[in-house]
């Protein structure tokens, strides 16, 4: 019995409160024409007005700040990008001229290779040693496995004389370069036929001695090898004829004397060059215990040089 007048009571109060909000809102629908309401609206409009556009402001504000930094982001690994590939184009344009020496090296090299009467051996330069106070050598990276042997001549791509090999080992071999205190050849005028003995001096110049007085030699002529024998030996050149070996640049001569000498600027640039020429296919040698040439004391007199160039 009680909980019957319980639920009674609950339903009477919720139809009660249903019809206060009911009641209310007819009496609201019924207000919101009235220039009461437009006017309670309006207030309330311009009241919060402010409070919106703050809102709205906010809003856009932390729209913009959020699109700024992603774009910063963006720019940031676009930057980035773009810096590495600036950086790979400056290293490819460092690289260009080394690599268009190096192809243009070769190219030359085996025309040259290709015209040379004598078979050859292309080697590069791995190693120079081209100082005033020890032995003037270069080392090639070809070797006895490669035919190399001891003695074979050197030239560069104009076929101009570098040295001879001096020492030979299975993957490399060491050139004794011309203006090397201890190299001596041969040379000829190429004009006039005169000859005279060749040999490197510590400024990097060569010295032409004991050449004929009667020769013309001139400043600016070409010299070249001989392929003949050193004076007072028996063995045959080693280095073929016509090679060029250098111009004259200054003539020594003495009109008491019977020859006169020679400085010579050599034509070959062992320390700049990148592949060489070994004569491989030409037979010729000086013999262990070959005699050096040997000159009078007129002869040296005569041919001792005036000046240096």
């Amino acid at each position: 019995m009680i909980k019957a007048r319980t639920v009674s009571r609950r339903i009477r109060r919720q139809w009660t409160v249903f019809g206060i909000l009911l009641t209310v809102s007819v009496i609201l629908m019924g207000a919101s024409g009235t220039s009461v309401a437009h006017d309670l609206q309006s207030a309330a409009n311009f009241a919060l007005s402010p409070v919106e556009r703050w809102l709205n402001d906010v809003t856009d504000t932390a729209t913009s700040y959020w699109s700024a930094i992603t774009q910063i982001d963006r720019l940031r690994s676009e930057n980035d990008q773009l810096a590495l590939e600036n950086q790979t184009l400056r290293d490819q344009l460092l690289r260009m001229p080394a690599i268009s020496k190096l192809t243009d090296d070769w190219t030359r090299i085996t025309d040259a290779k290709s015209a040379v009467p004598y078979d050859s051996t292309i080697a590069r330069v791995i190693v120079r040693d081209i100082s005033e106070v020890r032995t003037r050598t270069i080392v090639l990276d070809r070797g006895s496995n490669d035919g190399i042997k001891e003695g074979q001549i050197v030239v560069d791509d104009g076929f101009a004389l570098i040295g001879r090999i001096k020492s030979v080992q299975a993957t490399v071999s060491t050139v004794l370069i011309l203006t090397d205190t201890g190299a001596v050849v041969v040379g000829r005028e190429a004009q006039s036929g005169a000859t005279g003995l060749i040999r490197g001096q510590v400024d990097g110049l060569l010295q032409m001695t004991n050449v004929d007085v009667t020769a013309k030699l001139q400043k600016g002529q070409a010299i070249v090898t001989a392929g003949e024998t050193l004076p007072n030996t028996l063995d045959r050149s080693p280095y073929p004829p016509g090679l060029l070996i250098g111009e004259i640049v200054n003539v020594q001569s003495d009109p008491n004397a019977i020859v006169q000498g020679a400085t010579i600027q050599s034509a070959s640039h062992p320390g700049s060059a990148t592949w060489v020429l070994v004569l491989a296919g030409y037979s010729g040698s000086f013999q262990p215990g070959s005699q050096a040439p040997v000159q009078s004391p007129t002869a040296s007199s005569a041919a001792s040089p005036t000046a240096r160039h």
